[in-house]
């Protein structure tokens, strides 16, 4: 197997400033266009990116979302999906460290819903600017829906952000896991982590002896980061900068430099 595979983080990473720059756009193409496949990792889900992507006419080899907890192919089939318990999510609602959280969402392959948003949520705000739905449903209806690949808080801050993420991976270790991205909180089913979506993707594929490139900027980052020996953006936090192999100023600089 002769092509390699470049997996990228999308807010913060190949997404800064509010756009995809021309040049990191090109550089995908190129990269592309030799064989190689790349795709996005991200802790969003498809339904708040791929209106994006057609926009720009960013064609994507695959899309990993949801933490890796749902993961698509060039053609927007799931390839492969996890579960969150759904008993689990309403004792994670009744946790005394979720009750200062701006919203309760919920994604599933092709909706998001949530039983609490207030104002303030990124939630509202991204909807109203992306133009994807949020669907209100109460806690009862949690039951009526089908696989629920990631239940999403979000805090005021990262300080809260990260106390709630020990406490609910304390308590609930074995059957979730909870990882703060910034001031938000993820929480997919137990051992679902960026890293182990890009494995899941590779043997999927049948992809494993390819050469792997990955690239991010956040503590969701990390695991995958750390597997495969990934990069870093310029505008990293200091504390990924230290577990980044190398430290780029963007992702096509890394796809041109392979």
């Amino acid at each position: 197997m002769s092509f390699k595979v470049a997996a990228s983080d999308f807010d913060g990473t190949l997404y800064r400033d509010e756009k995809i720059s021309a040049a990191d756009l090109a550089a995908i193409k190129s990269w592309r266009s030799n064989g190689n496949k790349f795709g996005i990792v991200t802790g969003r889900c498809r339904l708040m990116i791929a209106p994006l992507f057609e926009e720009l006419g960013l064609k994507l080899d695959f899309l990993i979302c949801d933490n890796g907890a749902i993961i698509y192919d060039d053609d927007g089939q799931i390839i492969f999906e996890t579960e969150l318990p759904k008993k689990i999510l309403f004792d994670i609602m009744n946790e005394p460290c979720t009750q200062n959280t701006y919203h309760f969402a919920f994604q599933t392959a092709h909706e998001i819903f949530c039983t609490y948003v207030r104002e303030g949520s990124w939630l509202i705000n991204e909807s109203a600017m992306w133009n994807f739905p949020l669907q209100k449903i109460n806690a009862a209806q949690l039951q009526t829906l089908q696989k629920i690949n990631q239940f999403v808080l979000g805090f005021e801050t990262i300080d809260e952000a990260q106390i709630a993420t020990d406490a609910l991976n304390k308590k609930f270790g074995e059957q979730i896991f909870a990882q703060r991205n910034l001031s938000s909180l993820d929480i997919v089913a137990a051992n679902i982590n960026k890293a182990q979506g890009v494995e899941n993707l590779l043997r999927v594929m049948n992809w494993q002896d390819a050469k792997i490139f990955v690239i991010g900027d956040e503590a969701n980052d990390l695991p995958m980061i750390k597997k495969f020996g990934g990069c870093t953006v310029s505008t990293a936090k200091d504390f990924v900068k230290g577990q980044a192999a190398a430290v780029v100023e963007s992702v096509g600089a890394m796809l041109n430099a392979q």
